[in-house]
């Protein structure tokens, strides 16, 4: 047991020192983009209404962020400015990901097409992607993009399974297609 303590303490500053240079890279590099899974919400604790849209915006019926989710948005709000980055920010329309959006960031854009659908909604899923390619196509530049969305859609476009409150770093092509470089994990 204590050598897994050891081996573990031995690492940590090679962690640190990779989510720096991940950090620095969102503050300098241009055609950066950052992967958000929305924060908890209470369909992540419940697994209720996860595909439930009030396209109105009030929410009726959606699943919405627990006080836990509101905290953890607004520390990734946080980190980001402590590192002086303001990127542009495209959140998926439902409100789990509005709601992260609007705590972290204050301001973003959205489309109807970027919400959660069911697995076996191939055209949707298309619609998704075209829609994502072309809005990650005119943003990208010198400030970062922030993506808010839901853990299927960013799968569909990374194959990488994210985590609440995990950051997936990238860089954009000119056609919007996202290539990994990284992962950041906000401390609770």
């Amino acid at each position: 047991m204590r050598i897994a303590w050891l081996f573990v303490l031995l690492l940590l500053p090679f962690a640190v020192a990779a989510d720096d240079d991940l950090w620095q890279k969102l503050q300098h590099e241009p055609h950066m983009i950052v992967l958000l899974r929305n924060a908890e919400s209470t369909g992540n604790r419940d697994g209720a209404n996860m595909l439930t849209w009030d396209s109105s915006g009030k929410c009726i019926g959606e699943s919405t962020l627990t006080d836990e989710g509101k905290d953890q948005a607004m520390r990734i709000g946080a980190a980001f400015v402590r590192h002086g980055i303001q990127p542009f920010v495209i959140s998926s329309p439902m409100c789990r990901c509005t709601e992260t959006a609007k705590i972290a960031f204050g301001r973003y854009l959205t489309d109807p097409e970027l919400r959660q659908r069911p697995v076996e909604d191939t055209q949707g899923l298309e619609t998704f992607q075209a829609t994502v390619s072309k809005l990650f196509a005119k943003h990208r530049g010198v400030s970062p993009v922030v993506f808010v969305n839901h853990r299927p859609n960013i799968d569909a476009l990374t194959m990488e399974m994210i985590e609440i409150g995990e950051l997936l770093l990238g860089t954009l092509s000119e056609e919007g297609e996202i290539e990994v470089l990284g992962r950041l994990r906000l401390d609770p």
